[in-house]
Parts: C-alpha cells; structure tokens; sequence
C-alpha cells in the first residue's frame, strides 16, 4: 500500500493519462492484492475497474468455503451483498468515487466477487479524480488507500457474526439442492412450502410486500419433504398439467410469477427463499416482432398461405402466436421440461381455438393448432405445464391438478376437471398423430450466417465489443437481439453476462449441438467464474441458465 501512495504522489498534478502507469503491477495491501484492469482516459470517462484478490485463510474461512458449488455460491454472493451494501452507504450518490455491483434477490455466479481455488476475487469501479486533465493525486491517495482497505476490512472478514448469517444463507442454498434432487423422486416439478410470501411490494420492486398473506398448500397437493433431518410441509405440483386458475386480483398471477423466478435460489428473507422449481423450467409468452430464425414450428403452426413451409421458419418480424409458438419449441430443442404460462402474457390463439371458429374456418384456413390440441400429447412425452388460465376454461378439462386461488389463498380443485371434462367433451381436437420436435441444430452451422457481424461496431474499436442499450437491445459486435422478453434475464449484469457467452460462442464454434455447446460453457463458468473468459473482468456479469443464453442466440440477427 505504501508503494501505490509513493507512486500516486509522484504523479501530483500531471497529465490524467498518466494514470494508466498504476496498470500492469499487482500492488501490495497486506491481505490483499490489487490490480488495475482498465484505467479511465479522463474523469468523464467510464469509471476505471480494480481487481482485489486475497486468499481466503487469510480472511479467516475455513477451507470448507471453497468446496462444492454450493459453499462456494454462498460466501460468493454473501461477501458481495456485504461490501455492496458497506460501499452504497459510503458513496449513496450514483457517481461516487467506488461502485460495487448492487445484486437483486437472486444468488447467482457474479464476477464481481467470486470465490474458487480458496481465493477471492472482487472487482469494483473506481473514479479517479482529476481536476480539467491534471491529477489529484491527494484525493486519489485517500480514496485507494485508506477509504478502500477500510471498505474491505469491514466487509470481507470473518467474525463470529459474519460466520452466523454465512451459513443461513448457506442453509438455503443446501435445502434447495436436497429438494432438487427430491423432486423427481415423488414425480414433482415444484415445490411452494407453506409461510412462503409471494406478493411483492410493487411492480418496480422485488422485496417481500409486508403484511402479505403467507401461502399455505391445500391438503390435496400437501407434501412433507425432510431436507436434513428436517421436515418441510408445502405444496407439491405433480409433472403433467397443472392448471392455477381463480378470479382477477386473487394471486394466481402472483403464484405463477413466484415460480417462474424460482429458477433461481434466493436469498434469506426473501419470501421464496424456500420455493423449488425444477432446473429447466421455462416461461413462456408473446413475443410480437421477435426475430425467428430457421425453427421448426411444424407441430405448432401448419404450412403458411401460399405453400410457406414451417419447417425451417425464419422471419424478421413474428407474430403473436408465431413467436410464442417459437418460444415453446426452442426451448423443447434446448432439453426444458417444464413451461410457465400466463394467459395474460400469451396470443389467445396459441392457447384456444373456439369451437364456432373452428366450424367456421376448419382446418383448411388456419395454420395455428392451439397449445389446447397439443398440451395433452406434450405431457405424454414427458412435458410439463403449469398455466395461469382466468378465462381459457378449455384448460380446465385437459389439467391433472387444478389450483384455485381465492383470496391468496391455495385451494385444490382436482375433481371439478371430472365434471368439466363432461361438459367440453364436445370440444374438437387435433387427431391424436405422432409429433415431430425440432431437432436439435449444430452449433457451428447454426451461427455460419453471423460470423460476419461478429466484428467492431466501428473502425475506431479494436475489439468486439458487447453493449447493452437502455434495457433491452443487446448488441454483440454488429448483431443485435432484443433481451427484454428473452428467457429469464433479472438484471443488466445477467444481460451482460449473456452477451459475453454468446459473443464466446460465437467465436469459438464447435461442431456440437446448440444445447451441449451452451451447457459446456455455461457449467465451465459456474467452476471458474468469468475470469477466463475474455474480457471476462471488463463489466460487472452474472451467469445464465444455458437455456437463457440459448434463447440470446436464437434472437441475433
């Protein structure tokens, strides 16, 4: 630390390139060590970005911390939720001098602090301050080496405190794991345990809402699973179709959403810390004007007007029920069992297809063959379905489980489907033929027709470069794809994150699978972190599913 005061003194008033001299050195911090990855051209410019590495002995956690997966998660993302929160109450501007990577309810693989080899690694954003283009170097020296190591100390320590809320958040990621591995044992997709909150505090916000009313399973569904030598009571959604139904503002929506980011372990006091989705569960919606790109939609949309083959679909601009058709198949390619529906978020006609209409029309003037016609067939070879359905009551007839969501509250309603199914016996079907999946694309094939664009944006860059504008257009080079409906994206680090593993992809095809090509990558980063990705340490990322990252691909264009 002595050495970086020296060396910051020495450059008092000079020029603000200057620097960029502190690059290329690891400077000494007792405990720590600190890099300079990239550092700022003037004071206007993007914030510069340090890297702080110390072993983790040296912090005073035991080996254990850097074992399995799941350790390794949990003091990950618990140190970081510490130094994050200590670095906001020092700097709450958004311009303040350091900035830490600010993670939402959701524990993921983030490279702003990662743990693995028994070292820590963290990466923060740092100003330099400069007064025109002249060095402050009084004002830098304090910020590097006196404001910093005591952000880390108070952060990154261990004490018996510390250790406490440590294992807590260990305990959540463990007893999800246990019940992963529970879930197919007793023929379930998810599981929602009783004292779960769902509703959360607004639409812009992610915290529990206070005063909500806890979910508790209806006896039907009731399962008690026993994680560790301790008994959990919740409900157990059955693989096959599960129908959630009930009236406008009643939490059917709010159920179904709690599930959809379940995907992910959340943190202590979240409110769904506790709910267990199987891993490749996936939502599925509209989509109006999402790029398509040769998918086989042949089992959702039959041959279009004027002989248009759906087997190899591609269009710049999809439809409604088109892209939500494309949304479901493409997942299926990408091995998911389990789909998330919402007839709110769904085309109508990708759900239904009236009776009168179908008299009307028949078969002959509509290419669309609803989710109704198939979602049988779909649970026979293996799927999974769990829809929100207020007003589709053809859904009723078809489902193995009904919930009814009345007032917050969870009640099964498995033997009405008995006397629907009576009553809607009429309903015409689609004839009870083999369906043909999409066939899974090779990678390298499958990418040829953009390598062309997977170049600088300019002639001024040197580089590829990844870039995320506003909230949902992610530019990879030259290609772009619109992210704000793609997979299950939760925050600007995760979007960055996927840029960059497609952007990996993308330059390094394989003669694999799309699915086995995204599954390596997305399996070697949960090991290792982001660091040996290039410019793996550049902006702050979090890890996707690979079905996520696949779903960023489909869409580049």
């Amino acid at each position: 630390m002595k050495a970086l005061y020296q060396k910051i003194r020495t450059l008092d008033g000079k020029n603000y390139g200057l620097y960029r001299s502190l690059e290329g050195k690891s400077w000494d911090f007792g405990d720590f060590s600190l890099d300079f990855l990239h550092v700022q051209g003037d004071p206007f410019a993007p914030a510069s970005r340090i890297l702080v590495t110390a072993p983790l002995k040296v912090l005073g956690f035991g080996s254990e911390w850097s074992g399995s997966f799941e350790r390794r998660l949990a003091i990950s993302d618990f140190l970081l939720r510490r130094l994050s929160k200590n670095v906001k109450e020092k700097y709450p501007d958004k311009n303040g001098a350091i900035e830490m990577d600010e993670p939402g309810p959701e524990v993921l693989v983030r490279n702003a602090l990662w743990v693995d080899n028994g070292e820590l690694r963290a990466c923060l954003q740092l100003r330099l301050p400069g007064e025109g283009r002249k060095i402050q170097a009084e004002l830098a020296a304090e910020i590097l080496t006196m404001v910093l190591p005591d952000l880390l100390s108070a952060s990154l320590y261990c004490a018996p405190e510390v250790l406490q809320g440590l294992e807590r958040h260990f305990g959540v990621l463990e007893q999800r794991r246990l019940i992963l591995e529970e879930l197919p044992k007793r023929g379930l997709v998810a599981f929602v345990p009783d004292g779960a909150v769902l509703p959360r505090e607004s639409g812009l916000s992610e915290r529990p809402l206070s005063g909500a009313v806890p979910f508790e399973s209806p006896e039907e569904l009731a399962v008690i699973l026993e994680v560790d030598g301790v008994k959990v009571r919740g409900m157990g959604i059955p693989k096959g179709v599960t129908v959630i139904t009930g009236g406008a503002y009643h939490g059917k929506s709010t159920l179904l959403e709690a599930l959809v980011r379940s995907v992910y372990p959340h943190i202590p006091g979240d409110g769904r810390e506790g709910i267990v989705v199987e891993e490749s569960a996936f939502r599925v919606g509209v989509e109006d004007g999402r790029h398509v790109r040769g998918t086989d939609l042949s089992c959702m949309v039959r041959d279009l007007p004027g002989g248009v083959s759906t087997k190899n679909f591609s269009t710049e601009k999809a439809s409604g029920s088109t892209s939500e058709a494309a949304n479901l198949l493409e997942a299926m390619e990408m091995g998911c069992k389990t789909f998330l529906i919402d007839e709110d978020s769904s085309a109508v006609n990708f759900l239904i297809r009236d009776r009168r209409v179908r008299e009307l029309l028949g078969d002959d003037r509509e290419p669309l063959i609803p989710l109704t016609d198939r979602i049988r067939t779909f649970a026979e070879m293996g799927f999974s379905f769990i829809l929100v359905a207020g007003a589709c009551g053809d859904f009723l007839s078809l489902a193995d489980n009904i919930v009814v969501m009345a007032e917050y509250k969870a009640e099964c309603a498995k033997a009405a489907s008995v006397a629907l199914e009576a009553r809607c016996a009429d309903r015409v079907q689609e004839s009870a033929v083999a369906v043909s999946l999409p066939a899974p694309r090779a990678f390298d094939e499958f990418v040829k027709p953009l390598l062309p664009k997977v170049r600088p944006a300019s002639a001024v860059e040197r580089q590829v470069k990844v870039k995320l504008n506003g909230d949902s257009l992610l530019q990879v080079g030259q290609l772009v794809a619109d992210v704000s409906r793609a997979g299950l994206l939760v925050d600007k680090s995760q979007k960055l994150g996927t840029g960059y593993l497609a952007l990996n992809l993308c330059q390094n095809p394989e003669g694999l699978p799309l699915r086995e090509m995204a599954d390596k990558l997305c399996e070697k980063i949960r090991n290792v972190g982001f660091r040996n990705l290039p410019q793996g340490m550049s902006r702050y990322m979090s890890l996707p599913r690979a079905v996520d990252l696949a779903a960023v691909l489909f869409r580049l264009h």
